[in-house]
């Protein structure tokens, strides 16, 4: 059974890093066309829309976060009754909820416009793109219920097949309005187009991979209900850290300083977030396999996996934020071009908080399979906490950067805490997690200390960082730092037999690579 197990991680593990990679390459592709198009007050006012369905998301007090845990632990009791129950249940939860959201919106339309210090000739635009953006954001979660449902089962391929098939619209889409003038607008009536046909998509999924699938109001339980809240209101505190953590920046940014520079913070966050994604991709896949694990009483293979996935991220997370932590100036300019220091910036900030946080991203799954989720909840109180003191602190003192500081402070104190609660619960030693971890931070100063030495080379020779010289560059700072990386990693033998054993069954070309060092 264990074998089934790192099956499905592994094939799911597949499917999310082409789903993620695709994404974030058509998020590369679009971004600079839009900011052409729109300018940085207009993508500012864009990049708010998220900053509004996060906080508003919250209002489902953690509901939605349990339903991955649920689906994947009733699936594997074979309860298809509570299955349904379950999306029947949210379905009307979250239909209940985009009204209230609809309302508030409508309602708070103005002094949102104010807040956000919104320039008087865009208020119609901002109204335009709030009010919709809030519509379809409330469609998508009463929605989601079927979505989750793909996996929970662990049937991540099916989701992301969805995701890049519909990417193909959402360009042409994108092109078609803004080539046409009709700039936010535009883009919203684009996102709406994409919500209706992703909802009829998914729902048709669902039906498929899951035949037993019964949707009606009949299905509505409060028993059930109250399962999901008793569960997701404990994680809700850490999805609130997220929330804010992610998108308040952005708030203390326009209300303190303007609107424009929400774009420079937005296009730094975006690299850290891409890389972010993909550094963390397999983590929606063990989700569902933990919670399967904890099910079937086996809390030893649990920690077991716990330490081994932990290490498998330190892996790839570290070495990636690392890299991006000295290649910013580089990224901007080959993405945007000139003028964009302040978004690289952002990037060196930013990467060095969320490097740490998401080391601890396995352990926040553990702590949901082993249903003690207030042990994130402490945490991210802490998180929450510091961020907005930090936040609002740092920004009059040190002003744009300021709030990026904040965050990064926040982020490591809160998930320290957290780590240490976890392991305590555990049993494991604190120092188990600094063994597994700091070694791929070493070798990540050594890759780093032969970039520098190419970046001395760069200057002295006077090579410009844009253009098709700046593509080389990076392509340069890439194959140095992987290589110098890996084999590091490699003789310093960081992997163990049955790490070597797993790469071996699951990954065709290791063997070949071994084989030619």
């Amino acid at each position: 059974m264990q074998q089934s197990i790192t099956e499905k991680i592994v094939r799911n593990t597949i499917f999310n890093a082409v789903g993620r990679f695709w994404t974030i390459l058509v998020l590369l592709l679009l971004t600079p066309y839009i900011i052409r198009h729109l300018g940085n007050d207009r993508f500012g006012i864009w990049a708010l829309v998220s900053v509004l369905t996060g906080y508003f998301g919250l209002l489902d007090f953690g509901i939605g976060t349990s339903f991955t845990k649920y689906f994947a632990e009733y699936y594997t009791k074979k309860d298809h009754q509570k299955i349904n129950q379950i999306i029947s249940t949210g379905f009307v939860i979250y239909f209940i909820l985009a009204l209230l959201l609809i309302t508030i919106m409508v309602l708070a339309m103005n002094p949102l416009l104010k807040l956000f210090n919104i320039p008087e000739n865009m208020h119609g635009e901002a109204s335009f793109v709030f009010l919709i953006g809030i519509i379809l954001f409330g469609i998508s979660n009463t929605l989601s219920p079927f979505k989750v449902l793909q996996t929970g089962l662990q049937r991540m391929d099916v989701t992301n097949k969805i995701a890049i098939i519909l990417s193909f619209p959402n360009i042409i889409g994108t092109i078609i309005f803004l080539e046409m003038g009709y700039g936010l607008r535009g883009l919203m009536i684009n996102n709406a187009i994409l919500v209706i046909l992703t909802g009829i998509i998914t729902i048709i999924a669902s039906y498929k991979i899951f035949p037993e699938l019964r949707f009606g109001f009949s299905f509505f339980q409060k028993e059930m209900l109250k399962t999901l809240f008793n569960f997701g209101y404990k994680v809700e505190i850490a999805i609130v850290a997220l929330i804010i953590t992610s998108q308040t920046d952005k708030l203390f940014i326009t209300a303190l300083l303007s609107v424009s520079l929400v774009t420079y913070y937005q296009l730094g966050n975006s690299i850290v977030q891409a890389v972010l994604a993909l550094a963390t991709l397999f983590v929606s896949a063990i989700t569902p396999a933990f919670a399967e694990i904890e099910a079937k009483g086996e809390r030893q293979l649990l920690i077991t996996a716990y330490i081994r996935m932990t290490k498998y991220l330190s892996f790839i997370t570290i070495p990636s934020f690392i890299f991006i932590l000295i290649s910013a100036s580089n990224i901007m300019a080959i993405w945007m071009g000139p003028g964009y220091a302040q978004a690289a910036l952002i990037i060196q900030i930013l990467s060095i908080g969320w490097m740490i946080n998401k080391i601890a991203h396995v352990g926040s799954t553990v702590s949901q399979a082993i249903e003690q989720p207030q042990l994130m909840a402490k945490g991210a109180l802490i998180t929450i906490i510091l961020t907005i003191i930090l936040g609002i602190t740092f920004i009059k003192i040190f002003g744009f950067a300021g709030v990026a500081w904040g965050t990064t402070i926040a982020l490591i104190i809160g998930t320290f805490y957290f780590q240490y609660k976890l392991h305590s619960s555990l049993g494991i030693p604190i120092k188990t997690l600094v063994a597994t971890t700091a070694p791929f931070l070493f070798m990540c100063i050594i890759a780093t200390s032969a970039v520098i030495g190419i970046d001395f080379i760069i200057a002295a020779l006077h090579i410009s960082q844009f253009g098709i010289m700046g593509w080389i560059s990076f392509a340069v700072r890439i194959i140095i730092f992987s290589t110098i990386y890996l084999l590091c990693v490699y003789y310093a033998k960081l992997f163990d037999a049955i790490d070597i054993d797993l790469f071996r069954q699951r990954i065709p070309l290791f063997n070949k690579l071994i084989k030619n060092i």
